[in-house]
């Protein structure tokens, strides 16, 4: 702009000096043509200009593709056991859920699993983490946990999410080693930007909520991720990204979904189903989706 305002300041003084009569029309014809080729060489000017930002911007996507993807974090990478029940049963008060149960799982296992609703999938779940408020027990037999696992169990409420903390406040508890600028970078490859990270954790919508507890997941140290219906209700998008995380997760997986196409995403090593009071190892695995479909709908009968 300020070329283009300098050659017309030049040609209007040229113009102002020839009607004057200070110079002759030559002159006035000369400091007109240079001002015209003046504006044109700016104007090239501007237009390379313009060509290198934008090399420069598509370059910077390139490196930061990486760094803003969901990279979800194991504690320790090395493979060690990390669960190991044997013969166990689970209880809720007097009704047995489960029995003689035999679970095994080491760092790199992915399993999923299946069962009908009240069989004590969740249960289990609970039971292993001993969480608060959980009435259901394991019993009996053998249950062995590693004293330093870290365990982070994503359910359909997402309480791993603090709601009195704003979203960046949630990520920073989540992970306290990471700088504000890659805790803020990270919530804007959730589609969380500008402002909004400064929103309370309280006002978000489920599919909000989602995003940012996949987020906390996604820059925290884990041993054994257990997600529990992970994809009821989201949206394409956040599913998608769910399914890019977990495939770069190098630790522990634990998934209870009924949601083949999801399952089939995210390289299932081993299949367990709930039925009839037992945990029972499957045949077929979510890669095979349509012989593991039938072992599904047998399992609900």
């Amino acid at each position: 702009m300020q070329e283009q305002q300098h050659a017309a300041q030049s040609s209007r003084n040229g113009r102002a000096k020839f009607l004057n009569g200070s110079i002759d029309r030559m002159a006035a014809g000369l400091i007109k043509t240079k001002a015209e080729v003046s504006t044109g060489t700016a104007k090239k000017k501007h237009e390379a200009a313009v060509a290198k930002a934008n090399q420069k911007v598509a370059e910077t996507k390139v490196k930061t593709t990486k760094v803003t993807s969901i990279q979800l974090e194991e504690k320790n990478p090395k493979r060690r056991n990390l669960i190991n029940i044997q013969g166990a049963n689970l209880r809720i008060s007097e009704r047995l859920l489960i029995q003689n149960i035999q679970l095994h799982i080491s760092s790199g296992d992915r399993i999923a699993m299946i069962g009908a609703n009240g069989s004590g999938k969740s249960s289990l779940v609970k039971a292993i983490l001993g969480m608060e408020n959980q009435t259901a027990v394991l019993e009996s037999g053998e249950v062995l946990l590693t004293p330093t696992m870290k365990a982070v169990y994503l359910d359909q409420t997402y309480e791993l999410v603090n709601c009195q903390y704003t979203l960046l406040e949630n990520m920073q508890a989540a992970n306290t080693n990471l700088s504000y600028q890659l805790l803020r970078q990270q919530l804007g490859h959730f589609l969380f930007k500008y402002d909004d990270v400064h929103k309370n954790a309280s006002v978000l919508s489920g599919g909000e909520l989602a995003r940012l507890a996949i987020a906390m997941i996604s820059i925290s140290e884990i041993d054994l991720l257990i997600l529990d219906e992970p994809t009821n209700n989201l949206d394409i998008e956040t599913v998608e990204q769910m399914v890019v995380g977990i495939n770069d997760y190098q630790g522990a997986l634990w998934v209870i979904s009924h949601d083949i196409d999801f399952l089939s995403r995210i390289n299932i090593t081993q299949g367990f189903k709930l039925k009839e009071q037992t945990l029972q190892m499957m045949a077929y695995l979510p890669s095979t989706p349509e012989q593991y479909y039938r072992e599904l709908l047998e399992c609900h009968k």
